[in-house]
């Protein structure tokens, strides 16, 4: 990136207009320049510091030809603001708004620039791996963030937006905390699952393995809702009420597993199954057939493919139409 989309970026963010893209292209700049040197990282938040610190960058930048070379006015207040300094340095005011951005919002974790954010592709399922070993699973549209590198008390990351599929690696006194827009989950070592699409209006966690604490947002202080293997807790956001229950039988993960097995299981959750790891919609024209039950293990396939093996199987024909299937049964065809 050079300096004037670099320039362009950073009045984009001053005016609060700045996309979620362009906010990640900026983080992303910074912390390539930081790793080869051209600039220095921040690790102290305290103010008596701040205009130390930010004197190096000066000449940091300077030397790196970033600023011009005429001497940089220095402020007379002690209290350091993101606009003040982009206003009063020209060239350089990308640079160094990245740079203390994470002071303004009152990061106690980590500043912003060591955040990092991942936003899934429609019709895309990603796997990360964080810093402590952890995996989580993403779905489509889903928005994350994480830090690079998780402090000592816990490990704290966030779904903005969308599913995640977490399983935890554990770690005695260091707890795992997934916040949402409404719920707080927190876990030591466990695997569960998060939707939290905000389209839906509503917020889930489903426990696979270990137990798990969930609070609503702001109430961290007070006592969690405690769940085990098989349970689940929905948070309405019109009802504002945490509602706890036990999970459906079909797996919480097989949404983002590539090998499904199913023992005895009803069409009707197979199809569901399928539904959510493919993002399709599945009509059958006949519900008795949701109630057959099947024992299959089906591979990561076209999902063409795993109809093709369904419909042979329990003796049906469908038809694709976009994101739709419509099932019929062999005798409702003969019928015909």
């Amino acid at each position: 990136m050079n300096r004037n989309e670099l320039k362009r970026l950073a009045q984009k963010y001053l005016a609060g207009e700045a996309s979620t893209e362009e906010k990640a292209l900026l983080n992303q700049w910074y912390d390539d320049a930081a790793e080869q040197g051209w600039l220095e990282k921040v690790e102290t938040k305290t103010p008596e510091s701040e205009e130390e610190v930010k004197q190096r960058l000066f000449e940091n930048l300077k030397s790196k030809g970033f600023l011009n070379k005429e001497p940089l006015e220095t402020p007379v207040k002690k209290q350091f603001t993101l606009r003040s300094l982009i206003y009063r340095i020209t060239g350089a005011a990308a640079v160094l708004g990245l740079v203390f951005f994470g002071w303004q919002l009152g990061t106690d974790q980590f500043i912003q620039a060591d955040k990092k954010m991942v936003n899934v592709p429609e019709k895309k399922i990603m796997e990360i791996l964080l810093p402590d070993g952890s995996k989580v699973w993403l779905s489509s549209g889903s928005v994350f963030k994480y830090p690079k590198k998780f402090n000592e008390e816990n490990r704290t990351v966030e779904l903005v937006d969308g599913r995640a599929f977490f399983e935890v690696k554990h770690k005695s006194g260091q707890p795992f905390i997934v916040k949402t827009s409404s719920l707080n989950v927190v876990v030591l070592g466990t695997s569960f699952d998060v939707r939290a699409y905000k389209k839906e209006g509503s917020t889930k966690v489903s426990v696979v393995t270990g137990k798990v604490g969930v609070t609503m947002a702001g109430t961290e202080k007070k006592p969690a809702i405690m769940l085990l293997p098989k349970q689940q807790v929905v948070l309405s956001e019109i009802k504002n009420n945490l509602i706890k229950a036990k999970a459906p039988e079909i797996a919480v993960n097989a949404w983002c597993r590539s090998k499904l097995v199913f023992e005895q299981e009803t069409l009707g959750n197979v199809f569901s199954v399928l539904e959510k790891k493919y993002n399709v919609k599945i009509n059958a024209e006949d519900k008795s057939l949701l109630d057959e039950k099947i024992s299959i293990t089906l591979g990561d396939q076209h999902l063409s493919v795993i109809m093709d093996i369904l419909g042979f199987t329990k003796h049906f024909k469908y038809k694709i139409a976009d994101d739709s299937i419509t099932i019929k049964s062999a005798s409702s065809l003969a019928a015909k």
